[in-house]
């Protein structure tokens, strides 16, 4: 399965991406979207929602292995040439943490679309229909709840 990030941009993705792109392009395990879809079972997440999920989680585990490479000095990753080796240290911890920063950009996004919904309707006096308000509202006060809820869970002492 091919996770490459491909922005559509005046930059060289290559030379911002290429340690990630390189990495998530190697074969894994991919237990993570596994687990993500096991615990769906219960949880009945719309496929849409859950695809986003999928991809800030994979984004953020294939930038932690960029990291965790670099911090062990290790020489292969799932039996292939460490990133960093390839494509220098620096830029590889650069890519790594551009690539947490694209993840949770995704959330942040979400929120700026509800508020931006609710702020047309209001100025041109439009009144949404129940599920445009519903949309509006899990994606501007539920982006913010959702990470909240996700740093809570993180933290808790308390084995769901």
């Amino acid at each position: 399965m091919n996770h490459k990030i491909d922005f559509q941009n005046n930059l060289n993705n290559d030379a911002l991406l290429g340690a990630f792109n390189y990495l998530a392009s190697l074969p894994g395990k991919d237990v993570r979207t596994q687990l993500i879809d096991a615990f769906n079972f219960w949880f009945k997440v719309d496929s849409e929602k859950l695809d986003i999920i999928k991809d800030v989680i994979r984004m953020l585990h294939t930038s932690s292995l960029l990291v965790d490479d670099v911090e062990d000095d290790s020489n292969l990753r799932r039996g292939y040439p460490v990133a960093h080796k390839i494509y220098g240290i620096p830029a590889t911890i650069n890519t790594a943490n551009y690539v947490y920063f694209l993840a949770l950009k995704k959330e942040l996004i979400q929120l700026h679309q509800g508020q931006g919904m609710e702020l047309y309707w209001r100025d041109n006096l439009i009144c949404p229909s129940e599920e445009e308000y519903l949309i509006m509202v899990s994606k501007k006060t539920g982006g913010l709840f959702r990470l909240a809820i996700r740093m809570i869970i993180a933290c808790s002492s308390v084995k769901l």
